[in-house]
């Protein structure tokens, strides 16, 4: 009797917990979907918003926005269920995207700090640099390559080729019905390298250029402003 109350108890507070947790997770989806799609509509209704850098700023909002609508949403099943309870031939369709949006938003963020670079050490220059069409052309680069770094090693099966490996598949195991993405070692270093080691190499470099520009730029307002002082103190003779 004892047993079976400790039993019963035991999943009634795991019940609670998976209740809570599926709160949590919701709310997150929520926030997430719900605070992209505000800066999104914020950037197109509001005209002094709808410039050149913008048009990056709404890239990675788009990347984000589909991770909360089309990643998280599963994740948060598997999360709850503890297995893969939807359709197995959606499997590889999500852990793709999946791939994409992450892989978006690093380059969405690459491209926001090359833009802010150029806008901050060449800023007469950047008109002529970043035109609509550039950086339109720069925001189809970035999709296309996160789409080539997903859909295709995972959908087509191009990988086979390329590396001479064993299928990089996402598998659905039948016993524990598990959605997992199997990539072999020459895939994760080249998408590993084009979308994250070099993305992140070239933030840190532009960030740390942007900040030494910054630092110079200060010098030299100072030194303006002191030299300004300087001879407004000096009496006229």
């Amino acid at each position: 009797m004892a047993g079976g109350e400790g039993t019963g108890l035991g999943q009634r507070a795991a019940q609670g917990g998976s209740v809570w947790l599926a709160a949590f997770l919701s709310l997150i989806i929520i926030l997430t979907t719900a605070g992209n799609l505000l800066l999104i509509l914020l950037i197109f209704t509001q005209r002094s918003l709808r410039n050149i850098s913008n048009y990056f700023l709404v890239s990675l909002f788009m990347s984000d926005l589909m991770v909360g609508v089309v990643v998280m949403p599963p994740a948060m099943l598997n999360q709850l269920y503890g297995r893969w309870v939807l359709e197995r031939g959606f499997c590889s369709v999500w852990s793709s995207f999946d791939v994409m949006c992450c892989s978006a938003s690093i380059l969405n963020l690459c491209v926001i700090s090359l833009d802010r670079y150029f806008l901050i050490i060449s800023p007469l220059k950047y008109k002529l640099l970043v035109s609509p069409c550039r950086a339109l052309l720069l925001v189809f680069a970035t999709w296309s390559l996160a789409s080539l770094a997903s859909f295709l090693p995972i959908e087509m099966g191009w990988h086979e080729i390329d590396f001479d490996t064993q299928a990089l598949n996402s598998s659905v195991q039948l016993e524990e019905a598990q959605c997992r993405l199997s990539v072999s070692l020459p895939y994760a270093l080249i998408a590993s390298c084009l979308t994250f080691l070099l993305p992140s190499v070239a933030i840190s470099f532009t960030y740390c250029r942007i900040l030494l520009a910054a630092r110079k730029q200060a010098v030299q307002v100072a030194s303006l402003t002191t030299n300004v002082a300087t001879t407004s103190e000096e009496p006229v003779q």
